[in-house]
């Protein structure tokens, strides 16, 4: 992670002045100094010609403001860390149901590189805040049930399952972690607005522009990759496979045309789509807080008077991806495995 704070951070600290110094601010708006620092961020991810338009930052800036208050509210809505270690497995329902075991938990979080890196890194430090985002499914079938004192056989069930796991952001703070999550969303809506730009150019584009079209095309999977391989794995391959045609595409176009450089026009409209995207967060990245009640098989228990573990945690869909359990961990040194050799991962592959 970049140690200079982002512009996030920096407006988080400027509202803890302002609601810490007795002021009576109810809504206080963006720092002017920060939010001119988020829209270049949003000129640099999308096209740093914008800056030939004439007021390009006052006709960015509503937009960005509303974006810049949604993720810092995201931030705050998800839930309070949990701890993740061998200890706690047994007794907390949500570590429990993410982890089928306490060796399992351990394994996991031990192989992860950020947290060996972390851990190397940082020689002192007793334990990583990580971020841990997991695909929740909900199976239904049939199964054997107790309905009072009588086996019921055949009795509907959900059983809750997790899967495609993967550990981002490690840093030394929950507050870092928020911080993290809530830039990732920022560039995540960047990529969207080059989208959208994308499809106006394509209706709209000649020959001539086509090398333009794919930059931004490019430019936006680029966006997009970088906010989205922190909560998903194995389904960032379909955007790997794309940038590359992209890059094969745009390395031909280079070749047979001269870069365009458009016009005040054409860049006015840009300011126009990205304006559309930003002013809109909650179109592109949604949240929900999910409470569960399942018992200690992972089968969701319906009836309010029967015995069971309730789970809340909260949920985050970006664009059209599946939604994702986003839960901050806090994981210790004192379980870390020693690292695995090549030869012990190998062996592991080969297990049925």
């Amino acid at each position: 992670m970049d140690p200079r704070p982002t512009f996030i951070a920096k407006v988080r600290a400027w509202l803890a002045r302002q609601t810490g110094s007795g002021q009576s601010v109810t809504a206080p708006r963006c720092d002017p100094a920060l939010l001119r620092q988020a829209i270049e961020q949003v000129v640099d991810g999308v096209d740093p010609r914008l800056r030939a338009v004439p007021g390009y930052a006052r006709k960015l800036a509503p937009a960005v403001e509303q974006t810049i208050a949604y993720f810092t509210e995201c931030g705050q809505w998800l839930a309070a860390s949990v701890e993740f270690n061998t200890r706690c497995w047994a007794g907390d329902p949500l570590v429990r149901a993410l982890f089928a075991t306490a060796a399992e938990l351990q394994r996991f979080f031990s192989d992860d590189p950020g947290v060996r890196a972390y851990f190397h890194d940082h020689p002192l430090a007793d334990e990583v805040y990580i971020g841990l985002g997991v695909t929740r499914h909900e199976r239904h079938g049939f199964g054997v049930a107790m309905s009072g004192e009588v086996l019921q056989r055949e009795a509907p069930q959900t059983v809750i399952s997790f899967s495609d796991y993967r550990l981002f952001g490690a840093c030394d703070n929950e507050q870092q972690l928020r911080q993290n999550i809530e830039q990732r969303g920022f560039g995540f809506l960047i990529g969207e607005a080059l989208e959208r730009i994308v499809e106006q150019e394509h209706r709209a584009h000649d020959r001539g522009q086509e090398q333009h079209v794919l930059e931004l095309r490019l430019r936006g999977l680029l966006q997009k990759r970088g906010a989205m391989e922190s909560l998903y794995y194995e389904s960032n391959a379909g955007l790997d496979d794309e940038i590359a045609m992209l890059r094969a595409r745009l390395l031909h176009e280079r070749e047979v045309l001269a870069p365009d450089r458009g016009d005040a026009l054409v860049l006015d409209g840009y300011i126009a789509g990205i304006s559309a995207v930003l002013a809109d967060p909650g179109r592109y990245v949604k949240r929900e807080t999910v409470r569960l009640r399942i018992n200690r098989m992972n089968i969701k228990v319906e009836a309010p008077d029967a015995p069971a573990d309730e789970l809340t945690f909260s949920e985050v869909t970006i664009g059209s991806r599946p939604p994702r359990v986003v839960v901050l961990t806090r994981f210790p040194r004192r379980d870390l495995l020693a690292a695995r050799s090549r030869l012990d991962e190998a062996q592991q592959s080969l297990r049925p």
